[in-house]
């Protein structure tokens, strides 16, 4: 029996979940989340620099573009029409003209060029994917010599209450649309593989310690 690290959610389940969230997505995931959210658009700010050229992986509802400086060149992906669609009213809504495009596309296959933006931005998306050593591979590849993939995530729990919160909702990751119980290998693992790769810096953020920031160099 696989065990819970093994696991991967079926991409279609994980779509249909993402469609559900879509129209209370920011009611529910908008201020737990701040924190988090906002250290990670810092730290693809200053990697990419504020004229520079960022990639947002797992866009969503666009809760992270207004954060991002108008001198910047901002593309989102995700796989969710309802979440991009929700995305798009915002930067209609509140004039975001750092966003250059909102495209549909599968994390795991990127349609774009090696080597195209100065940061790649992951916010709470790895738990969410199939596969997310493919996923960080593409990141990595449309990612400039030099530049930086920013991931910010929550990574499973080792003891007390919070592992045992996560163990007893893993039950429902396909009806939720992520892994309760994602393990810190998943990245750790994919780093030890892949020598143009380097962690930079490894944070934990509130609340409570539940999220974590992961700033991953690209070899020059």
């Amino acid at each position: 029996m696989p065990t819970p690290a093994a696991r991967v959610l079926d991409q279609q389940a994980s779509d249909a979940a993402y469609d559900r969230w879509a129209p209370i997505y920011d009611l529910v995931f908008n201020l737990p989340f701040q924190p988090g959210r906002r250290a990670a658009t810092a730290a693809a700010v200053a990697a990419a620099g504020q004229k520079g050229e960022i990639l947002v992986v797992g866009v969503g509802t666009g809760l992270e573009l207004p954060l991002l400086p108008k001198t910047s060149r901002v593309t989102g992906i995700d796989l969710s029409r309802p979440m991009l669609d929700v995305a798009r009213r915002r930067v209609a809504r509140q004039g975001l003209a750092q966003v250059h495009a909102l495209t549909e596309m599968d994390a795991q296959a990127l349609t774009f060029d090696d080597a195209s933006f100065d940061a790649a931005l992951a916010p709470f998306v790895l738990s969410v994917v199939p596969d997310p050593a493919r996923t960080l591979d593409e990141m990595c590849r449309v990612t400039r010599p030099g530049g930086e993939l920013v991931l910010i995530n929550h990574f499973a729990g080792e003891g007390g209450l919070r592992e045992a919160v996560e163990r007893a909702i893993e039950g429902a990751s396909a009806w939720l649309g992520w892994r309760p119980r994602f393990p810190y290998s998943a990245v750790g693992d994919w780093l030890a593989a892949n020598r143009q790769a380097r962690l930079i810096e490894r944070r934990e953020l509130p609340p409570l310690g539940l999220f974590t920031l992961l700033r991953i160099g690209k070899s020059a």
